[in-house]
């Protein structure tokens, strides 16, 4: 019989060990059950528990599957589970390792609402990794139109959460949609020493010294005129009645439907393309969450608690698998034994240009289902070393 490799039971121990060095001091019931309800999740692309059993073998084979779901629901019920503090032991393990490769140590951060049907919202801040994010805080409620989730309290807390992760050399440069257009979170931002760059609602009201009137006006930003083959740029423009000062960039129209109005306390030089790497950092990740990898929607009028629960293990599925895909990225030498298809060469305007096909996510979950009980050696590191790519 040919050994296999990357069995369940090894990457349990691997996923247990660096489990114990994120938290020595994790619960042994949860301890001995998080790992496989991990590896369910990703071999089963599926976050609902009688999914994730039937993946499960080895010892679980001699189980009932009834009995395999009903233990996975107990820990995702499980109220001396903090899903929470679990994932943030994680994040900080995580972070407290990572190197940007940039020297001016610039890290996008975006955060934004995510909807599970009507059922759930999530409101979700991550970080930009390659092209694409991980999970670095998030907190669930019920219902769609909750105003809890809306709070600004909770859009405070989450970003200052974010801003300790970080050491105080990293310039986190903090990036969302139109919704967030509160005078409130852009002072608590650059109170923290950070850099914003929103995209403003047209109904949003400035006051700025204009050229033609020779004299200060106030105006909407739906009757700003945009150049046609450049951006235009207003500095220390002051924002709505509160008169927050800052900065704002509109984007040409020249062949768009609708160009870009970006407010920021940073370079409005760099606040378009600042502002661009929002879409492939968190729509990625919830993308991932969903119809691209582990199908939340598919659990429906399940308690909060048990949301939260489920949630979080799917989110620290997906950062696993991201490190993976970075590491295979950073390492290609160390996989003489698969070759991934990451990248692929294209001819734009007479140039031939190199572009990513698959995500850093896909390439750990596709490396991670290569390297499951394979009959030969492949490298499969669980050490949550996080690489800038």
């Amino acid at each position: 019989m040919n050994k296999l490799y990357n069995t369940q039971e090894q990457i349990a121990r691997k996923i247990k060990k660096i489990l114990l060095e994120v938290n020595p001091n994790m619960r042994k019931t949860q301890l001995n059950i998080i790992p496989y309800v991990v590896i369910g999740i990703i071999l089963s692309e599926s976050s609902v528990a009688s999914d994730i059993a039937k993946h499960l073998k080895d010892d679980f084979s001699l189980v009932q599957l009834d009995s395999v779901v009903k233990r996975i629901k107990r820990l995702f019920k499980n109220k001396l589970f903090d899903p929470y503090k679990f994932y943030d032991d994680v994040i900080r393990y995580v972070i407290s390792k990572f190197k940007s490769k940039h020297n001016d140590k610039r890290v996008h951060i975006t955060f934004d609402h995510m909807y599970s049907h009507d059922n759930y919202t999530v409101f979700m801040i991550v970080m930009r990794v390659g092209k694409q994010g991980i999970p670095l805080w998030f907190r669930c409620f019920e219902g769609k139109e909750n105003p809890e989730a809306y709070c600004i309290k909770v859009l405070k807390e989450g970003i200052s959460y974010v801003s300790k992760l970080f050491d105080c050399s990293y310039n986190l440069i903090f990036l969302a949609d139109r919704w967030f257009n509160s005078t409130t979170l852009l002072e608590h931002i650059e109170s923290l020493n950070h850099t914003y760059c929103i995209r403003l609602k047209k109904n949003i009201k400035i006051y700025y010294y204009d050229k033609n009137e020779g004299h200060k006006v106030w105006k909407f930003i739906e009757d700003l005129v945009p150049y046609k083959k450049s951006s235009k740029f207003l500095n220390n423009i002051y924002l709505t009645e509160k008169l927050h000062k800052t900065n704002i960039v509109i984007s040409k129209s020249n062949n768009i439907s609708e160009p870009w109005v970006i407010v920021t306390n940073g370079s409005p030089k760099r606040a378009i393309r600042d502002y661009g790497y929002r879409f492939g950092s968190i729509e990625m990740v919830f993308k991932n969450q969903k119809s691209n990898g582990f199908y939340i929607e598919s659990v429906v009028k399940a308690k909060l608690d048990y949301f939260k629960s489920m949630y979080t293990f799917v989110c620290f599925s997906m950062l696993m698998l991201t490190i993976l895909g970075t590491d295979y990225s950073k390492n290609k030498n160390c996989y003489k034994e698969v070759k991934i298809t990451t990248h692929k060469y294209f001819i734009e305007k007479g140039i031939r240009v190199k572009k990513r096909v698959m995500s850093l996510f896909n390439t750990g979950l596709t490396l991670f289902k290569y390297a499951f009980n394979s009959s030969k050696y492949i490298r499969l590191p669980f050490s949550l070393k996080l690489y800038d790519i």
